[in-house]
């Protein structure tokens, strides 16, 4: 059986499955070997990404998902036709006050520049272009 480096699809903005996201992912990286703490790095940086665009944006087509699986990382994109928005460009959340003193709004861009080894934004008109990796770890023999 030979296994696509790559998978893609879409999903609606304004009610995006993000569970069935995960469910596919699950199976694709399953297929591929990697490790299950990988997927959910990925699932969390999908739901942060993809809930802030359907709730935020103002994409009207489908909202473009793309992962490939490389020798050394995963490297994933979600594609939108939002008005431009870079997310990096936002400042980095007070994570050291107390939940009560914070302000509002962040978090989620903070967690996946966190989590991810690699994260990019560009502007390809019309459309939004996120971009994340994260490095595989060697096999240990």
């Amino acid at each position: 059986m030979n296994v696509s480096d790559r998978f893609d699809t879409q999903l609606t903005v304004h009610a995006p499955d993000i569970g069935g996201l995960v469910d596919s992912l699950d199976i694709f990286f399953a297929a591929h070997g990697l490790p299950h703490a990988l997927l959910q790095s990925f699932a969390m940086a999908f739901d942060e990404v993809v809930s802030n665009i359907a709730a935020y944006g103002s994409a009207q087509q489908p909202i473009r998902i793309h992962v490939t699986v490389a020798a050394d990382e995963v490297w994933a994109q979600v594609i939108d036709d939002g008005v431009a928005f870079d997310p990096l460009q936002l400042a980095d959340p007070d994570v050291t006050s107390g939940v009560e003193d914070r302000a509002i709004g962040g978090l989620g861009v903070f967690l996946v520049k966190k989590m991810m080894d690699e994260v990019a934004y560009e502007r390809r008109e019309p459309y939004n272009c996120l971009s994340f990796a994260k490095r595989i770890a060697p096999a240990r023999n």
